[in-house]
C-alpha cells in the first residue's frame, strides 16, 4: 500500500488531537500489509469504500 502523505496525517491530528491515535493505529495496520485484493482489505477494514483509480477512503474513529 502506497500512503500519500504521513505529513497530512500529522497535521490533522495535530489540529485534531482526539484522531491521532487513531490514524497512528491504521497507518501502522495500512504500512504492514499486504493487500492483493480489494477484497482483502476489506477483511480486515469492513467500512472501506473504492473511489476509483485504485484509491480507498478509510473510515477512521467511526468516520466522525
Amino acid at each position: 500500500m502506497r500512503i500519500i502523505s504521513r505529513k497530512t496525517l500529522k497535521g490533522f491530528w495535530e489540529n485534531h488531537p482526539d484522531a491521532e491515535q487513531p490514524l497512528k493505529a491504521w497507518f501502522q495496520e495500512a504500512e504492514k500489509s499486504d493487500w492483493r485484493s480489494f477484497n482483502d482489505l476489506k477483511t480486515q477494514f469492513k467500512t472501506a469504500s473504492l473511489v476509483g483509480n485504485d484509491r480507498v477512503v478509510f473510515n477512521i474513529k467511526g468516520n466522525s
